[in-house]
């Protein structure tokens, strides 16, 4: 007679593979769309009196035609001592253009400072 085993052998179900490369490309995907709603910008601020060390600004919900990097106007000249009135105001006004936007603070960087600004250096004037 032949023997009869009294385990049956059930059949486990097989855990569903992920498909990596599909999830990786979904993740980057939504990361494109969120970056195109908040639309982050770079705004750069050389060294004045106004601000000793600089600064370089990450924002959020840039307007559609401002360049992704900014700098402060770099025909905005100033000397060891002074700052000209009218980079006073230009700061003044971009930090309100900003406020309730700036989403990191960092020290200023001169390399995005002058993608901002086109090349162009920070115009220092000598008192005579």
């Amino acid at each position: 007679m032949p023997k009869t085993s009294t385990s049956s052998k059930t059949k486990q179900p097989t855990p569903v593979k992920k498909n990596k490369t599909l999830t990786i490309i979904l993740f980057l995907l939504v990361l494109i769309a969120i970056g195109f709603l908040l639309r982050p910008g770079v705004y750069s601020i050389q060294p004045t009196n106004a601000v000793e060390d600089g600064m370089t600004i990450i924002y959020i919900l840039r307007d559609p035609e401002v360049p992704f990097y900014t700098s402060l106007h770099p025909e905005c000249a100033y000397s060891s001592t002074n700052v000209s009135l009218m980079c006073t105001a230009t700061l003044r006004t971009a930090f309100e253009d900003l406020s309730g936007r700036i989403f990191l603070r960092l020290p200023y960087n001169h390399t995005v400072y002058l993608k901002g600004s086109g090349g162009v250096e920070p115009g220092i004037v000598e008192e005579e």
